[in-house]
């Protein structure tokens, strides 16, 4: 046993378990507004924070140092002020922006507390249900799914795929499988006010939400949402048919793919997001794969299991696999298109 290397993996697992902290702290940053009035109005003591944001300034300051402690803040001991830098607001408190990555903290409590059902399923092998995960970790997946809906869909993704957007803007029928709360429809709906839209999603609270928040964008009257499985729920041809990462939670993937296969119009296109990930699952390395693993341990995985699905996992749909089981529904051209996202991987899939 060499001492040195016991020391050095001692430093390498405290770094993680302080990365773990930090995570928590950012999330209570996020929840609490305290990153977002920190980039609104500069550097600030504890008591000009906890003032602005009326919450307690002993809590305000353990946070304020507990994040310094992180490297994520500057303290300037003259002032007693904490400085948080202009390049980390752009990613911890630019809500919009597509390097915002504040709502990511918030899977981490919410999944946390996930930990003792998980438990459970490794003994029994029977997933947990979706039912059984906090309205939080649902709103956090919308959050953070929003800067892409709102950043890239209507004005990178659909102009990547020659024709659509004039085709859309004629009036096309579109078909969201997985809709969530239903935001890529409704941002689809307001830039193409001559088509109509059908979301589908399994869980009935996410259509609710779904419904409300078409209702507040004033799309109503063009976008609908069935709580529905999209394998036997699809009726009659789309022009255009997306599915943004729900794929790997389906319960039976490829009866799902030749359902929108049969969907499809001879023309048409089925748009494509899943977790960006590598054929070979050793390969799946670094920050942003553990990201996506813990997900998948905490989260996709037993949610599909107690759907009765295969369990695929957050990166169970490699490329290699994508193609295996298009090729098996019947799409006979699959195209990779630029995602601008570590996280994900965007295809152009066409009968």
């Amino acid at each position: 046993m060499d001492p040195a290397k016991v020391v050095e993996l001692m430093d390498r697992v405290m770094r993680d378990m302080g990365g773990a902290m930090t995570g928590l702290l950012c999330a209570i940053g996020g929840r609490l507004g305290l990153f977002r009035e920190l980039a609104a109005s500069g550097p600030s003591t504890s008591a000009e924070l906890a003032a602005r944001t009326e919450l307690d300034e002993r809590h305000v300051r353990e946070w304020l140092l507990g994040l310094t402690a992180a490297g994520y803040l500057e303290a300037d001991r003259a002032s007693g002020r904490f400085v948080l830098p202009p390049a980390l607001a752009m990613v911890v408190a630019a809500e919009g922006s597509p390097f915002d990555l504040s709502a990511g903290y918030q899977l981490i409590p919410a999944l946390a507390g996930m930990v003792g059902d998980v438990c459970e399923s490794f003994v029994t092998g029977e997933g947990v249900a979706q039912d059984r995960y906090p309205a939080e970790l649902y709103q956090a997946m919308e959050e953070m799914s929003a800067s892409w809906f709102d950043t890239m869909l209507v004005q990178q993704w659909i102009p990547a795929i020659d024709g659509l957007p004039a085709r859309l803007q004629r009036g096309g029928r579109v078909a969201d499988i997985g809709c969530g709360h239903g935001r890529a429809l409704i941002a689809c709906a307001r830039a193409f006010p001559e088509s109509r839209f059908v979301g589908f999603d399994a869980y009935g609270p996410n259509v609710e939400e779904a419904r409300e928040a078409a209702e507040e964008a004033g799309v109503a009257d063009r976008v609908t949402f069935k709580r529905r499985d999209a394998t036997g729920g699809l009726r009659g041809t789309f022009d255009l048919v997306t599915a943004f990462s729900v794929l790997h939670d389906a319960p039976e993937p490829l009866p799902l793919l030749r359902a929108v296969h049969r969907a499809v119009a001879p023309d048409g296109v089925f748009l494509l997001l899943e977790s960006a990930a590598a054929d070979d699952p050793v390969d799946n390395a670094g920050p942003s794969a553990t990201v996506l693993y813990g997900t998948s341990l905490l989260y996709c995985l037993p949610a599909s299991l107690a759907e009765g699905g295969p369990g695929l996992g957050t990166l169970g749909l490699p490329p290699a696999r994508i193609r295996e089981y298009c090729g098996q529904a019947g799409f006979r051209s699959i195209r990779a298109l630029p995602s601008a996202n570590p996280f994900n991987a965007l295809y152009e899939i066409r009968p």
